[in-house]
């Protein structure tokens, strides 16, 4: 051996004694990590390894920690290591219906994925893991090049900073993605922090967000537009990420995370923030990002027109009030698929107001009907409703599918509860819905389903009409009897009709509604249950 290859050869072996190299066995899927944020910290409960490589553990609130990865179809192998060394004597992997086995072998719990899901592993008595493992990004957009605005390069700039606000750069990268020539605009929001103020998002652009990216409420009231008052909690709204009034033909994906900073914003400055609005808009897309830790409803599509919320997750806490996930309001054309929702309040859910409403006089256009609105494929968690429709009812709210959903846990798991407007609730569906746990307690509820009307607003109520509910199982079904009940005999509950509803210690479909503890009824009209 000359002396040149012997130089090759020891380099080569240096190299190989240094760094580990995984190889991916024929048949495994590639798993894709993404770095944990500086603001973040690692949880102190659990550790987390997908067929071999570590992926960070977010360690959140006193409830659940979680933990975000891609992967390409194939075998995945996920190992969940206790910090503290304890045994895995017990476990549960949600949801239930994917019939997830693991292995415990000492403080380790160990099970098989062979294509991505979104998971809730609950181990002993800690808190829970929530694992979001999407799909491997097909669409990722490269960081320079025509038609790509990196926030990080000239002339935007923006640092990664805890402190340093990068709103005006942001802004900037977004007006002229929306003005480019060459088609759509794309904004690279790379890995980092970036506190950001108001953002308007403009037609015509893409706002991509590279895992390890957090966009970050910077909290201080007089920094933002005040938009609204929220009389209930006697404080401001300010709509964070809000889209042009008119704008069309606008998406939001990625891996990264917006993250509403709600617990300080709402109690060290009485601020709450609505993270996204979409407002007035046609032809929206939310694809892949982390929405966490709202301050106010999270997401509130408004008064709009065709549009998707797919492969998201919204993660807020269960400390703080009035913090719904995705709210859809007087819109069309609407689609919220593959999805995990956790809050305290209702995670999925559709309403309708007026203009004079608190939080509405400020909302562009004029009050419009609700139609053609499609939750699938989704998981709640809450302490309210797991998928609901109202409270509020002021304009008519009609072909509302949900289809295929997970209650984890909840007070109420579905309902249409028809409190504030006197407009109608027709053509809903529950499909294919799996009730875990009802552990909770909203007002007097605790129940899997309920269909309700109150004359709230002192005006009367409409008409719940024509509304199937099928292929249920559940689970649990609570403390308190589901309830069925109109206003009065010219405002009932009409043409509600169960089908193929399991309930909890039974081998087959329950034939009465006495079986389905449906009993707390009045004021309804040809209610029938069918096996």
């Amino acid at each position: 051996m000359n002396f040149n290859m012997l130089r090759i050869f020891t380099v080569l072996l240096t190299l190989m004694t240094s760094f580990q190299i995984f190889a991916v066995p024929p048949g495994a899927a590639k798993i894709f990590s993404y770095p944990l944020p500086s603001i973040y910290k690692a949880s102190s409960f659990f550790e987390l390894q997908v067929n071999g490589l570590t992926i960070p553990v977010v360690g959140y609130n006193d409830k659940y920690d979680y933990a975000q990865l891609s992967m390409s179809k194939g075998k995945a192998e996920f190992t969940i290591s206790l910090k503290n060394g304890d045994q895995v004597s017990a476990y549960n992997i949600s949801p239930k219906k994917l019939s997830i086995a693991g292995i415990q072998t000492g403080s380790t719990l160990r099970f098989t994925l062979h294509k991505d899901e979104y998971l809730i592993v609950k181990i002993n008595q800690f808190r829970e893991l929530v694992i979001a493992a999407d799909g491997e990004e097909t669409d990722k957009p490269s960081s320079s090049g025509k038609g790509i605005f990196n926030i990080s390069t000239q002339p935007y700039a923006a640092v990664s900073s805890p402190t340093e606000l990068a709103t005006g750069a942001i802004q900037k990268a977004i007006d002229d993605a929306a003005a480019y020539k060459g088609g759509k605009g794309i904004v690279y929001v790379p890995a980092g922090v970036y506190p950001v103020r108001n953002l308007k998002l403009k037609s015509n652009m893409s706002l991509y967000l590279e895992g390890g990216a957090v966009l970050l409420f910077s909290g201080e009231e007089k920094d933002f537009k005040i938009s609204a008052r929220k009389a209930s909690q006697n404080r401001n709204i300010t709509w964070w990420i809000a889209t042009d009034s008119g704008a069309h033909d606008i998406k939001i994906y990625g891996r990264g995370t917006l993250d509403g900073n709600g617990k300080y914003s709402t109690e060290k400055n009485n601020l709450g923030a609505h993270i996204l609005a979409i407002m007035h808009t046609e032809k929206f897309e939310l694809n892949g990002p982390i929405i966490r830790e709202s301050g106010a409803w999270a997401i509130i599509p408004t008064r709009s027109k065709n549009l998707i919320f797919q492969n998201f997750k919204l993660f807020n806490r269960f400390d703080m009030g009035e913090n719904d996930g995705i709210d859809v309001i007087e819109s069309q054309n609407v689609s919220v698929k593959h999805a995990i929702g956790i809050a305290l309040d209702d995670p999925f859910s559709t309403k309708t107001w007026t203009q004079n409403t608190d939080l509405c006089r400020n909302w562009p256009g004029k009050p419009m009907v609700q139609d053609g609105v499609r939750f699938e494929d989704c998981i709640s968690w809450t302490y309210c409703y797991g998928y609901k429709i109202g409270q509020g009812v002021m304009q008519d709210q009609r072909n509302i599918t949900f289809k295929d959903c997970v209650v984890y846990d909840a007070a109420v798991g579905i309902g249409i509860h028809h409190k504030w407007g006197t407009a109608s609730v027709r053509n809903v569906l529950f499909d294919g819905i799996d009730i875990e746990r009802l552990s909770y307690q909203n007002d007097d509820h605790r129940t899997w389903a309920i269909f309700f009307m109150q004359n709230g607003d002192k005006k009367g109520s409409g008409p719940i009409d024509n509304v199937l509910v099928k292929n249920v199982l559940v689970r649990n079904e609570g403390k308190s009897p589901g309830k069925i009940k109109g206003v009065s005999a010219t405002t009932p509950v009409s043409n509600l009709k169960f089908k193929n509803i399991v309930m909890p210690g039974m081998a087959a479909a329950a034939s009465t509604l006495q079986q389905i503890k449906m009993t707390d009824t009045s004021y309804t009209n040809q209610i029938q249950i069918k096996k």
